[in-house]
C-alpha cells in the first residue's frame, strides 16, 4: 500500500511542476531572450561604436597636436576645445594642450587658466594636480604670496616632483615680494629634497648664490658708542616702593 501512496505523491508533484512550468515558462523564455539580446547588443553594436568613437577621438587628438606643433594655434585651439567638450577620458589631457595653445598662441594666460580650472577641481587626479600647478604659473603675477599658497593647496606638501615645482614657485614669489628669509629657506629646502628634479636643485643653487642674505637688525648707535668707550648703560631707575598712600 505504501508504494501506491508514493506513486500518487510523485504523480501530484509532477502535475504541480508541470503547472508551474506552464505558468512561468513565458517569463523564463523572455528573461533568457533579454539576456541574449543584451549580450548581442553589447558585442555587436555598443562595443564597436565605442571603439570607433575612441579611434576617432585619438585621430582628432593627433591632428590637433600636429596643428599645435606647426604653430597653427587658432585651429589647434578649436580642435582641442572640441575634445575637451566631448567629456571623455581624453578630455583632461586635451585641456592641458588647449591651455598651451592659448598661452603660446596669444599669451592668453587667463584663458589658459580657465581651460584648466574644471580639470583642477578634482585635486586627487594626476591631471588635476598638474592643472593646479599650471594654473598657478599662469596667474602667479596677479596673486599675492598668500593667494598663491592658497591656490596650490595641498600640492605644496606633495612629496613628489610636482610638489617640488610648487615650492619653487612659492620661493620665487617670496623673493619677488621682498620676503628674502622665506625665499632663501624655501630654496635651501629644495637643495636637499631627494624627490626634486635635478633642474630644480640647480636653479635653487643659482638662486641662493644670487639672493643676498636677509639683512640683520641694525644695532643702535649709542650701543656701539658704549661698547667702544666701555661705559655701561645707565642703571634703570629704582622702583619706588608702594607706601599705600
Amino acid at each position: 500500500m505504501s508504494d501506491i501512496f508514493d506513486e500518487v505523491d510523485e504523480s501530484m508533484r509532477q502535475d504541480k511542476m508541470e503547472g508551474l512550468w506552464k505558468r512561468y515558462r513565458p517569463f523564463v523564455y523572455g528573461a533568457a531572450a533579454l539576456l541574449i539580446g543584451a549580450v548581442a547588443l553589447n558585442e555587436f553594436v555598443l562595443r564597436p561604436q565605442m571603439e570607433e568613437s575612441r579611434a576617432e577621438r585619438a585621430k582628432a587628438f593627433e591632428s590637433a597636436a600636429s596643428l599645435l606643433e606647426d604653430g597653427d594655434y587658432a585651429e589647434a585651439q578649436t580642435a582641442f576645445k572640441n575634445l575637451v567638450d566631448s567629456d571623455s577620458k581624453i578630455s583632461p589631457l586635451a585641456a592641458q594642450y588647449l591651455a598651451q595653445a592659448q598661452y603660446e598662441g596669444g599669451g592668453d594666460a587667463a584663458g589658459a587658466a580657465r581651460s584648466l580650472s574644471d580639470v583642477a577641481a578634482f585635486e586627487g587626479d594626476p591631471y588635476a594636480r598638474l592643472s593646479i600647478l599650471k594654473s598657478a604659473y599662469f596667474t602667479v603675477d596677479n596673486q599675492s604670496l598668500s593667494e598663491l599658497e592658497s591656490s596650490l593647496g595641498s600640492l605644496l606638501e606633495d612629496p613628489g616632483a610636482l610638489g617640488s615645482l610648487a615650492r619653487e614657485l612659492v620661493a620665487a614669489k617670496a623673493f619677488e615680494s621682498g620676503d628674502i628669509a622665506r625665499a632663501r629657506a624655501e630654496f635651501n629646502r629644495l637643495r636637499f629634497d631627494a624627490a626634486a628634479p635635478e633642474g630644480v636643485k640647480r636653479r635653487a643653487d643659482i638662486a641662493l648664490a644670487a639672493i643676498p642674505a636677509a639683512p640683520e637688525a641694525e644695532i643702535p648707535a649709542d650701543i656701539d658708542t658704549q661698547e667702544e668707550t666701555g661705559a655701561s648703560a645707565p642703571d634703570a631707575p629704582a622702583e619706588t616702593e608702594e607706601t599705600g598712600q
